[in-house]
């Protein structure tokens, strides 16, 4: 089949995942992705084709919400013009020009959540206007085929939609084995210098001050922190002497990321759960440090540590309690049987229940029942 799928962000692991699978099954596949920060390269050797909206905005802003028009009518003119059997929007900044050329083209909607809009405005948003967001995606969801959740605890946020199909695509990488790298080694070793490493967005609610403060006071622990976002200013805030053991690597791409990941000790995801749809975060962050086979720190209140308490893989702690956050390192740093037991639980539940190859198999066969040749065949 053709198939076009649309992404609000340039720089989205996730779903370029979904269009790699697609395009090595037989299917050919245009990603349209609104590069907000023209920070999106290398596209020409992909598999697939990226076509790109070069408007300037902002990331994770209440002010974008000025470009969207400009971006939907962009979406929709794009759609119109490029035939397609199957669009697949991501998230309901792409959504509603989506649910427009599904009803004037007649082809095939799929709608993937990464996160629910409503539940992932600012607090200090009036409960009417999230009212209004939440009505509008869920209603705008009764229009697609197929919904794609990232974990079960998400459903709770669109229960009452008109859902004609669902199906869980967990946000979990891709096996290192497949960028020959390895798995496993002898974490949380070397007493004397323990890494502990993050890569994602450096905002306000990750929680990364507290992680800051914590290591502080804790010797031989090296931090190192990759990713864009308020906090890198932060860092450069802190005075030298209190920076010897955090290093800052700016943006990385995801291959680095996985690199750093094998080689850190300890990963840690810190999600504030006063902002509703951080309750529901499983970040793929969670499923790298299982694939990796390392522990990981999570905080309590949110899915992700649901998930790290069902397969022994990790610590959980309160949100933003430094002594926690500290104490949990060292149990970490002086326990290397602990360590390893914890990876491995991980690594197990990765191949078991997790892995990227699974996910692979079910959104194969979603696609597999939307192809009219398929159908024709059963």
């Amino acid at each position: 089949m053709q198939i076009t799928i649309v992404r609000g962000r340039a720089i989205d692991p996730a779903v370029h995942k979904v269009c790699r699978c697609l395009a090595q099954n037989g299917h050919t596949v245009r990603l349209l992705v609104w590069d907000r920060q023209q920070n999106l390269t290398d596209t020409d050797s992909l598999e697939y084709t990226v076509d790109r909206f070069n408007l300037k905005a902002p990331y994770d802003k209440l002010s974008a919400v000025f470009y969207l028009p400009l971006w939907w009518m962009y979406e929709l003119y794009y759609l119109l013009k490029h035939h397609a059997d199957v669009i697949h929007a991501c998230d309901f900044d792409t959504l509603i020009p989506a649910v427009l050329a599904k009803i004037l083209k007649g082809t095939k909607l799929c709608y993937t959540i990464y996160d629910f809009y409503a539940d992932n405005l600012p607090t200090r948003i009036p409960a009417i206007i999230r009212k209004i967001v939440a009505g509008a995606e869920k209603y705008g969801i009764g229009y697609t085929d197929t919904l794609f959740l990232v974990d079960e605890a998400r459903y709770i946020q669109v229960a009452g939609a008109n859902i004609h199909n669902l199906a869980y695509i967990y946000n979990t990488p891709p096996d290192a084995h497949g960028l020959s790298l390895p798995v496993t080694r002898d974490i949380c070793s070397r007493a004397e210098n323990l890494t502990v490493f993050y890569a994602g967005a450096l905002h306000e609610d990750r929680g990364l001050k507290q992680v800051i403060a914590a290591i502080d006071t804790v010797p031989g622990v090296e931090l190192i922190l990759a990713g864009v976002g308020s906090i890198a200013d932060h860092l450069e805030q802190i005075p030298a002497e209190r920076k010897r053991g955090i290093k800052y690597l700016g943006w990385l791409p995801y291959e680095k990321v996985i690199k750093y990941s094998v080689s850190a000790d300890i990963l840690f995801a810190f999600y504030n759960p006063a902002i509703p749809n951080n309750r529901y975060a499983s970040p793929n962050k969670l499923f790298e440090a299982m694939m990796c086979a390392k522990p990981i720190i999570v905080n309590d209140n949110s899915s992700m540590a649901d998930i790290v308490r069902e397969e022994n893989c990790g610590l959980v702690v309160p949100y933003g309690d430094v002594d926690a956050i500290r104490s949990a390192i060292l149990m970490l740093k002086n326990d290397p049987a602990l360590c390893k037991r914890l990876g491995e639980n991980g690594r197990k539940a990765y191949e078991t229940k997790y892995s990227w190859k699974i996910m692979e198999e079910r959104l194969l066969e979603v696609y597999g029942k939307l192809d009219p040749e398929q159908r024709q065949v059963r």
